[in-house]
């Protein structure tokens, strides 16, 4: 079971979704961090600081320099940032930064009638916090 404070270093290193489409256009090949932070779009100090830490398959050359396999680095970075699964009473708290069961949770629909969503709130922090449940738009 991990500390609170290696959760919260693992979380920086958690990519948004522009990040997540840059990494699969790396190639089978070594990137030294730099490059590697370049091509996905974050600052290199995220590799030394999270990504090896925390087990980021790397090679060390003979003077020490960090080199990542750019196929082996989206391999991993899929295994430790799954997809989180919601349960149906459930959302997203992004002040926590993690799932929730909502409290004092309300069926609304939007003003056009084409979305359906749960609104509730935080039990730990009392954001209020919306959940799509139905999606119409677009149907006729």
């Amino acid at each position: 079971m991990m500390d609170t404070k290696e959760e919260v270093r693992l979380l920086r290193g958690r990519l948004d979704g522009s990040q997540k489409n840059r990494m699969r256009k790396l190639f089978d090949m070594m990137y030294r961090p730099s490059e590697l932070a370049k091509e996905i779009g974050f600052n290199k100090r995220l590799v030394y600081e999270v990504y090896v830490p925390n087990g980021c398959p790397h090679e060390r050359d003979d003077r020490r320099h960090i080199w990542i396999n750019g196929k082996k680095f989206r391999a991993w970075i899929e295994s430790t940032y799954k997809k989180l699964k919601l349960k149906s009473d459930q959302g997203y708290c992004r002040t926590c930064d993690k799932a929730v069961k909502l409290v004092d949770a309300e069926l609304k629909t939007t003003k056009n009638g084409d979305t359906d969503y749960l609104l509730g709130d935080c039990p730990y922090c009392g954001r209020t916090i919306p959940r799509i449940v139905a999606n119409r738009r677009g149907q006729v």
